[in-house]
């Protein structure tokens, strides 16, 4: 039997890519558990995985929030629909510690989110000046209410708690469209 031991920089890259690998499995339990697709390798892993999630997450907020649950609004709220991607995927990111791939997760999100009803060219454009304003709000400091959402978010994920996933949509739904209580638009969502 032969025992092959690495050198030590092969050794630190294997250690490197196992704990990378350790941040990122809360996501990936996540997107599974939801049966939704999720990417085990490529460059784009990181970005598609929190794109993935974040679309989850604002498009149960959108059917919980919307009269029959169709998911649709009008252009009122499409910005706080950027918003919103950009809190969840900014929550998720900083959870497995990829802080800068936010932006990327946030403008794929919304476009995909916003596109059916508003064009692609539309959304993609609504999408960078989401992104754009949430990152000078990084710097500047969030509203409350975007925290709570990245917060609740991560917590979900994190824990794969049914529960505070209920609770990451509602906070969402509320930031898209507040509604009255007693609201007909108003009701669980499903998860």
């Amino acid at each position: 039997m032969t025992v092959l031991i690495p050198n030590e920089k092969v050794a630190a890259h294997w250690n490197g890519a196992l704990q990378k690998r350790l941040r990122h499995a809360p996501l990936e339990s996540f997107l599974r558990s939801k049966g939704r697709k999720w990417v085990q390798s490529s460059e784009s892993r990181v970005s598609d995985n929190l794109a993935c999630a974040t679309i989850y997450f604002v498009d149960q907020a959108l059917n919980a929030c919307t009269p029959n649950g169709n998911g649709l609004l009008d252009a009122t709220h499409h910005a706080a629909v950027g918003q919103a991607a950009c809190a969840v995927s900014h929550g998720l990111a900083l959870l497995i510690q990829e802080e800068n791939s936010w932006r990327i997760a946030a403008l794929i999100g919304t476009a995909r989110i916003l596109a059916p009803h508003i064009g692609p060219d539309a959304s993609a454009h609504l999408s960078a000046t989401c992104a754009r304003d949430y990152a000078k709000g990084l710097k500047t400091g969030l509203e409350s209410g975007l925290l709570q959402i990245s917060t609740v978010v991560a917590g979900a994920v994190e824990s794969n708690n049914l529960a505070l996933a209920g609770k990451a949509v509602q906070l969402i739904s509320q930031r898209i469209s507040p509604v009255p209580s007693g609201s007909p638009a108003k009701r669980a969502a499903p998860l």
